[in-house]
């Protein structure tokens, strides 16, 4: 199954390619069919680890985020490359500044 394709189809998803973060939002994310955004795969062999990764994600996230602030560098498109998980080529280069 190629979640990347799923996870970008136009038919199923306003401006797929855009970051969104708002697309999951409570109220929106209800709305949204249960084999439509599979992170973690679906049905019978669904990541057993998939609510210890996202709690992890969560603490992370929030930990960063209330310390520094992540920008993007001028000039880096990146660019997905679709293996077992996706990945920029290149590594994701961030402008990286503390919170004061």
């Amino acid at each position: 199954m190629p979640i990347y394709a799923i996870h970008r189809h136009r038919r199923r998803w306003q401006d797929p390619d855009a970051f969104d973060p708002e697309r999951f939002a409570p109220e929106r994310e209800a709305k949204i069919p249960r084999y439509q955004y599979m992170p973690f795969g679906a049905g019978p062999r669904i990541c057993i680890g998939n609510a210890f990764a996202m709690i992890e994600a969560t603490a992370i996230l929030a930990t960063l985020l209330r310390r520094a602030r992540f920008a993007p560098v001028e000039g880096h498109e990146p660019e997905p490359i679709a293996r077992v998980t996706l990945l920029p080529r290149g590594g994701m280069p961030l402008k990286v500044s503390l919170r004061s």
